[in-house]
């Protein structure tokens, strides 16, 4: 697999854009934030990643959050990929976009209303959920309703999911083009969910760490233009860097907990490594999913181990918080960043190694030295394991 990747935009807590994305993301992360948009008697007391005050400002009522994320990433990626939607006419389109929340809780005020027994005044936000297609949404969004499209829910593995899926379909001649991505908003749902699974934190998250007691949420949207050889060339454009690679397993061990000895995650990445040709030498890191939980992390170092053993490991969620099913998205565009700028960022928040773990992330901003790209894994509910192999602009496919 070479898939080209034109462009790409992302919105998280670190920025509004790529350009402040990269700015940040070799930064500490000095401050946290607590939940201001909803009422929660847990709001005070558990840090979370918003996504900033400018963004969430732009929210049209007609829209959820997920939407507005999704759309101000996309617009960035197609800006950044110098793709507008009249070079779409007579293309073959397509849109794979992974999300939880915005497929699952998003007419949360009908919720309410019902669950009140109040009358409920119109049933048109259950009607748009019913019909609800994030995928859908950005086709129409582009101007491209006739494209194909996939909203993925495979939990927090759906934005890296959507971006291997994607990237099949160019593979596979099934598209020109894809929009492939990821999106989810801080929701009161999930955030009081995770808390009653007893795997939230109090303070800040630190994955890998002896001392983990849970994840911080976050929120935002990552995405990618994909494009088949032939229609960049015919368009000359630009690299923004490529996916070598895709692996997908569902060991369906258990709703939350993943599998102990990692065996999907691992399966995962072998398949991912094995389509891209490259071997462990060639992987200059892996942005780990990387959670902070006791289960997650103990399986995730155990598949790393075994098959990635001496790769350098960072941990993005510690300066995002977890997205979600926007999470492998934003975290597939953290990686290209890396890539193109040739640096690893440190994983924040570690202090004592877990000696059953023998993983310790990288401590500091270091310069790759070695390897030409980089896998980025995600484990979700279920026993959904993903992972992607990634390669930078620099990148020669030949």
């Amino acid at each position: 697999m070479k898939t080209q990747i034109t462009g790409f935009g992302c919105v998280c807590s670190l920025g509004d854009n790529i350009s402040e994305i990269r700015q940040n993301l070799f930064k500490p992360v000095s401050e946290i934030s607590f939940l201001d948009r909803f009422e929660s008697s847990f709001a005070g007391d558990y840090p979370v990643f918003q996504v900033s005050q400018k963004i969430l400002s732009q929210k049209d009522e007609t829209e959820s959050y997920s939407f507005l994320f999704l759309k101000t990433a996309l617009d960035e990626a197609l800006k950044n990929a110098d793709l507008r939607p009249e070079d779409l006419k007579g293309a073959r389109v397509g849109a794979v976009i992974g999300t939880s929340v915005d497929a699952s809780f998003n007419c949360f005020d009908f919720y309410k209303e019902w669950r009140a027994g109040e009358t409920v005044s119109s049933l048109d936000p259950f009607n748009k959920y019913v019909h609800y297609s994030a995928a859908k949404e950005v086709l129409n969004y582009l101007g491209a309703a006739d494209g194909i499209s996939q909203t993925v829910v495979t939990a927090c593995a759906a934005g890296t999911d959507a971006a291997g899926i994607a990237a099949e379909w160019i593979e596979n001649s099934i598209c020109d083009v894809v929009i492939a991505g990821g999106t989810d908003e801080l929701n009161l749902i999930p955030f009081t969910g995770f808390i009653k699974l007893m795997i939230a934190s109090k303070e800040r998250s630190r994955p890998f760490d002896e001392n983990r007691n849970g994840i911080n949420l976050g929120e935002g949207a990552g995405v990618l233009i994909m494009e088949s050889a032939e229609f960049a060339a015919g368009r000359n454009a630009k690299k923004a860097g490529f996916v070598l690679g895709y692996g997908n397993i569902c060991d369906g061990y258990h709703q939350t907990s993943p599998e102990p000895s990692g065996k999907g995650m691992k399966k995962a990445v072998e398949i991912a490594l094995n389509q891209s040709g490259l071997k462990t030498g060639d992987i200059a890191f892996v942005n780990a999913h990387a959670t902070g939980t006791e289960d997650n992390d103990s399986a995730e170092s155990a598949a790393l181990n075994e098959v990635l053993n001496g790769v350098p490991v960072t941990a993005t969620k510690s300066k995002t918080g977890h997205a979600l099913g926007a999470a492998g998205a934003i975290e597939a565009c953290l990686t290209l960043i890396c890539l193109n700028e040739q640096k690893i960022p440190a994983a924040e928040n570690f202090q004592t190694a877990d000696k059953k773990l023998n993983l310790i992330p990288v401590l500091k901003d270091t310069k790759i030295t070695g390897g030409k790209a980089a896998v980025s894994d995600s484990l979700g509910f279920g026993g959904c394991n993903a992972a992607l192999v990634l390669a930078g602009r620099e990148y020669d496919p030949a």
